[in-house]
């Protein structure tokens, strides 16, 4: 080999070298500010000269306060951007069931942002303290049961009652209710296609949901309406409503119970009707009547 193809291949182990020296202190470069950052994390804030957090900002869907948020977080007044343990901090929030996703970010120099994915509740459930005192807890829509906060008052008030269900404790809370889902979307529709209807209903019961896939409802003037979560809700709310418009023509009106699980007829029964109104009053209920009926009518 000649001098300068001697010199070339020794140029060229030079270059490899060199380049090798170079990741290999990358790569333990790294690796000491991974273990410094989970081992001594107050350090390496201390090393990049993170200054100390002067506010909170929270974005939220829901009605949770920074004050709020502030005060679960309870962070030290000496604390930095840097020293914050943004997953332990999460986890406070999230202990809440009216929180359902927390995310924490910093935002430098000395602001910590977090935003918040709330849960709104769709009916209300009658537990008791340690003390035995009542209390009134909230449930969503994916059944947690929560304590709310900041809820304005009338909006509370306007929602149902569960019945028919146990609660469960859980850790610091309680158990997710099954089937609140379907409870939820018969709610839910009723709410938005049928609000005069929906403002009535005082109970919603699940004692026969797992059974018989029934859920009973109690509003202020019927002590019983029967839903089927096998059909369509639109529909059966319809039916509710003609069967109500219709019990309004009796001369005594009233209905005591009310069963929509049926596919084309719903059975009815009148409260306290006397005999001879009940005999009057069962074609008016007809929810399909038929031609022959109206035929023989219009001669």
């Amino acid at each position: 080999m000649s001098r300068q193809g001697r010199r070339r291949r020794m140029m060229a182990w030079l270059k490899v070298g060199t380049l090798a020296s170079l990741t290999a202190t990358v790569v333990w470069g790294a690796a000491v500010l991974v273990h410094e950052w989970q081992t001594d994390r107050a350090a390496l804030a201390t090393a990049v000269h993170s200054d100390p957090v002067r506010e909170i900002v929270l974005i939220t869907d829901g009605v949770l306060s920074k004050n709020w948020a502030a005060g679960v977080l309870a962070l030290p007044k000496s604390a930095s951007l840097m020293s914050l343990e943004l997953p332990a901090l999460r986890d406070k929030l999230l202990v809440n069931g009216q929180v359902q996703v927390a995310v924490l970010t910093r935002s430098f120099p000395d602001t910590l942002v977090v935003t918040l994915q709330e849960r709104t509740p769709v009916a209300r459930v009658q537990a008791s303290d340690g003390l035995g005192a009542p209390m009134q807890l909230l449930v969503a829509k994916d059944g947690v049961v929560y304590d709310g906060l900041n809820y304005d008052k009338k909006m509370l008030a306007s929602l149902p009652w569960l019945d028919g269900i146990r609660l469960v404790r859980s850790g610091q809370g309680y158990q997710a209710i099954d089937g609140m889902a379907d409870v939820s979307a018969l709610l839910s529709m009723a709410q938005l296609q049928a609000p005069h209807l929906y403002r009535e209903w005082r109970v919603v019961s699940l004692a026969r949901l797992a059974d018989s896939d029934e859920i009973v409802v109690k509003a202020q003037d019927i002590p019983e309406i029967i839903f089927s979560r096998k059909r369509d809700y639109f529909k059966q709310v319809a039916q509710l409503d003609y069967v109500i418009d219709r019990a309004l023509l009796l001369p005594e009106p009233g209905l005591k119970s009310v069963d929509l699980t049926l596919e084309g007829q719903v059975p009815v029964q009148l409260a306290n009707p006397p005999t001879e109104l009940a005999r009057a009053a069962s074609p008016s209920f007809s929810i399909q009547p038929s031609a022959q009926r109206k035929v023989k009518r219009d001669l």
